[in-house]
C-alpha cells in the first residue's frame, strides 16, 4: 500500500470540502424532497456530492460498455463491491438513473444517511435474511419509469479484493418482477481503499456493464442459476491485476471507454 504523507494532507482537504458538500447539498435535498417526488432533481443531487467527492479524493474512473444500456429501460443493476470508492465511482459513471439496496445503519447517519433516505434508498436488515428479501419484494414500484436499483449482490464489501459469493435477494426480485440484470464489474477500488482503510490513495477506477441477462419468465426455481450466470457475467471482466495507480492491468481487459467527467457530461 503506497500511502504516502502527501496523502493525508490531501486526505484532510478532502474531508473537509466532503463535510461542506454533505452538510449543505444533504438539507437542500431534504427540503427539495417534501415539494418533488424520489425523482432526477434528486438523483442530480447525489450525482455532484459524489463528483465532489471524488475530485476531492482523486478518485477518477472510465466507464465500459454503456451502449448495453437501453435508454428508459429498468434494471436490477448487481456490481461488485470492492470498497466505498466504488460507490463514488457508479455514482459518477453509470448512464441510468438507480436506487440504492442500502443496509438499515446507513440511514441513520445524521444528514448523509437522512437524505439518501429521500432519495427512494432500500434499506435492508442484514440480519434477518426473510424480512430483507420481502423488503426487496415490496420495492417493485422503485423499478417503474426508466428507473433502475443497485444492489451489491455480495452484500457487503470484499475483505481480499476478490469477488465473493452472491446472496439470493436481489435475484429473487429480478424473478419475480421480469426486469433484467445488469452485471457490472468494478476494478480497482479495492486497492485504493481496502476495508481496513479510512481514505482511498489517489487512483483511477473502471466500470465495466456486461450484457444484461432477462430474467422474464423465470421462476425461484432458476434462482441459483440466475446467480451463478450473473457471478461469471462480473468475473468475465473482472481484472484482479488491474493496477488503479498507473491504469495497467495484468490482463486482457475492455480496451476504450468513456473518459470520467462532471455529472451529467460524457465524452
Amino acid at each position: 500500500m503506497r500511502f504516502k504523507p502527501r496523502y493525508w494532507v490531501r486526505g484532510l482537504v478532502a474531508v473537509i470540502a466532503i463535510v461542506i458538500a454533505t452538510v449543505v447539498l444533504g438539507p437542500t435535498l431534504m427540503l427539495l424532497s417534501l415539494f418533488t417526488p424520489a425523482g432526477r432533481s434528486l438523483y442530480t443531487i447525489t450525482r455532484i456530492w459524489a463528483w465532489i467527492c471524488s475530485k476531492t479524493l482523486g478518485v477518477s474512473a472510465s466507464l465500459h460498455g454503456a451502449e448495453k444500456i437501453v435508454p428508459g429501460s429498468s434494471y436490477v443493476i448487481m456490481p461488485n463491491h470492492q470498497s466505498n470508492a466504488d460507490i463514488l465511482a457508479l455514482l459518477r459513471m453509470l448512464p441510468t438513473p438507480y436506487r440504492w439496496v442500502i443496509k438499515k445503519e446507513l440511514v441513520k447517519i445524521p444528514i448523509f444517511g437522512w437524505a439518501l433516505a429521500r432519495t427512494g434508498a432500500v434499506s435492508l436488515d442484514r440480519s434477518n435474511t426473510a424480512q430483507s428479501v420481502e423488503r426487496l419484494r415490496k420495492s417493485v414500484d422503485k423499478l417503474r419509469g426508466g428507473w433502475s436499483l443497485l444492489i451489491y449482490p455480495e452484500g457487503t464489501r470484499t475483505k481480499d479484493g476478490n469477488v465473493q459469493a452472491f446472496k439470493k435477494g436481489g435475484f429473487m426480485l429480478a424473478v419475480n418482477t421480469g426486469i433484467p440484470i445488469l452485471p457490472v464489474t468494478v476494478n480497482g477500488a479495492f486497492k485504493m481503499l481496502p476495508k481496513t482503510a479510512y481514505l482511498p490513495i489517489p487512483g483511477h477506477i473502471t466500470v465495466t456493464i456486461g450484457d444484461p441477462i432477462p430474467t422474464e419468465g423465470l421462476t425461484p426455481a432458476d434462482v441459483p442459476q440466475l446467480m451463478e450466470k450473473t457471478r461469471q457475467a462480473v468475473l468475465k471482466n473482472f481484472d484482479p491485476e488491474y493496477d488503479p495507480f498507473t491504469g495497467t492491468s495484468g490482463a486482457a481487459m475492455v480496451s476504450g471507454g468513456t473518459t470520467d467527467m462532471p455529472a451529467g457530461v460524457r465524452t
